[in-house]
């Protein structure tokens, strides 16, 4: 007879096994197009479907923003032309493929979404030394990409070789396969997906052993749901929900700070015949708008911002937000020629479950006599337009989530940009090809100075997402990942039992 001391020695994993079922209500949407790391975007709303199915070289987690992952170490050469990736061994694929650097420069290259053709036209080669060191060489010098690697592309997301080159890109789109801590099960588009736990997962058993994020587009409904118990956590809960939330005994409510920073995004400021070329009217347009009472709102414990950049941003320069002051408004305004103002195009609120933050914006340039075509689209909509070009002419409230100044500029003057000054273009340039951090820091300090001067991105609110979370939840599991605020490292995630 085999003793309890001696079953626990035989089987050390006996008591971690997943156990549970975590259920979450998500204000936002996902496309299917999230589910394959060469089409995701890699901004925080694709990114929990890479942390849920797929793993990287480096990423955010609770250790750094540059953590290594699939890579347990890497080196930079002094020139910043050579990357080397020393690669984990004994990863496994779902399908229980190992994971080596054939994976991971067949990954590289085959990526196509955002900021892909700047990074891989850089690429003179990716030398695969042994199947677990891989060197990425640059024509030229790249200090920013890591940066690229932990947020605004995926990557460094790694995909199984073998398994697509045996189905085929359309299966693998149906029925994706990863490496990350939960096998794929289940998606339904507009409504939910699913994974299992994945128990050879590389970094640790997961606690859950099956999760389940749904999409809720109405808070009401997000709400009534973690009330009733059908799932743990209900995200985005505003206004009357908030203050509902907080009432509620059963209930906590946690306010995880969000990485991202809202500005304006005026595309027609590069078009000599839109009254948005003149600096008085985009000053005019932000001095229009109420900040305070905007996070206040929609926002609560957040407030404005004069910089996009994150406060302990070490190259961050922070200026004072724009006062809100509808008088000096009108006075720009007619200084510019527009004293009865103007029609100011298209305008595009952030997607559907923050359309009242950019209707709130559109009330107040009417009162200061800017009117706007709002149009409103939900976010898979949103991000496509945003992302091909098709919101030129008009204004949409952007978002930026990088966790350095460096990355969020790289992605608002960058292959995604609607353009540029070209004293601005000059600097950021210089800045893209030095190397020496007191230079680089430098530079981008006068970048952010003469954007802000231009109000070329009038930073409006910093962001959050007030959250409904129920009792079976162990600890805060925002707290968890400290750079993105959806539940993230999944496998540590924890129910009571």
């Amino acid at each position: 007879m085999i003793s309890g001391l001696m079953l626990l020695i035989l089987s050390p994993n006996a008591l971690a096994a997943p156990q549970g079922v975590f259920k979450q209500a998500m204000h936002w949407g996902l496309s299917a197009e999230y589910l394959d790391p060469g089409t995701n975007m890699g901004a925080t709303t694709s990114q929990i479907l890479l942390y849920l199915f797929h793993d990287a070289l480096v990423k955010p987690m609770p250790s750094g923003n540059y953590a290594p992952c699939l890579a347990e170490s890497y080196t930079i050469s002094p020139d910043a032309k050579t990357y080397e990736f020393k690669l984990r061994r004994g990863v496994k694929f779902h399908n229980g493929d190992p994971m080596t650097a054939e994976d991971v420069a067949f990954s590289f290259w085959r990526y196509k979404s955002n900021q892909a053709k700047l990074i891989q036209d850089k690429t003179e080669k990716v030398e695969i030394v042994n199947p677990y060191l891989i060197r990425f060489h640059f024509k030229e010098p790249f200090p920013d990409f890591l940066e690229y690697h932990i947020y605004g592309t995926s990557i460094g997301w790694v995909v199984p070789k073998r398994y697509i080159e045996k189905v085929g890109e359309a299966t693998y789109k149906k029925e994706p396969i990863g490496c990350g801590p939960y096998k794929f099960v289940e998606f339904v588009s507009g409504v939910k997906v699913i994974g299992e736990a994945f128990e050879d997962y590389w970094r640790k058993v997961p606690n859950v052993k099956r999760i389940e994020l749904h999409i809720i587009v109405e808070a009401s409904t997000r709400l009534a749901m973690v009330k009733r118990g059908e799932v743990d956590i209900a995200t985005l809960m505003t206004g009357i929900f908030y203050e509902n939330v907080k009432k509620d005994p059963g209930l906590r409510l946690l306010e995880p700070l969000s990485p991202a920073r809202w500005s304006l995004y005026i595309t027609s400021q590069w078009d000599p015949k839109s009254p948005w070329s003149d600096v008085r009217v985009r000053q005019a347009a932000s001095m229009a708008i109420d900040r305070k009472a905007l996070a206040d709102v929609h926002m609560p414990g957040c407030g404005p911002i004069g910089n996009i950049a994150l406060e302990d941003d070490p190259a961050a320069i922070h200026f004072p937000p724009d006062p809100y002051d509808p008088a000096q408004a009108h006075k720009l305004l007619a200084e510019a020629g527009y004293p009865k103002g103007f029609h100011g195009g298209k305008f595009y609120p952030y997607e559907g479950s923050y359309w009242p933050y950019g209707e709130q914006i559109a009330t107040y340039w009417k009162a200061v006599g800017i009117t706007v075509d709002t149009v409103l689209l939900d976010r898979p909509a949103w991000f496509a337009y945003r992302q091909g070009g098709k919101m030129k002419g008009g204004i949409f409230v952007e978002t930026a989530s990088y966790p350095t100044i460096n990355g969020r500029l790289q992605y608002l003057l960058g292959a995604g940009s609607y353009g540029n000054y070209p004293d601005i273009q000059a600097i950021w340039d210089q800045y893209k090809k030095a190397i020496y951090p007191k230079i680089r820091k430098d530079l981008i300090g006068q970048v952010q100075k003469m954007i802000y001067e231009k109000r070329m991105l009038p930073p409006l609110t910093s962001l959050n997402s007030p959250t409904a979370v129920g009792p079976r939840i162990e600890g805060d599991p925002f707290k968890i990942q400290p750079l993105i605020w959806f539940t993230a490292p999944f496998e540590d995630i924890e129910l009571q039992n």
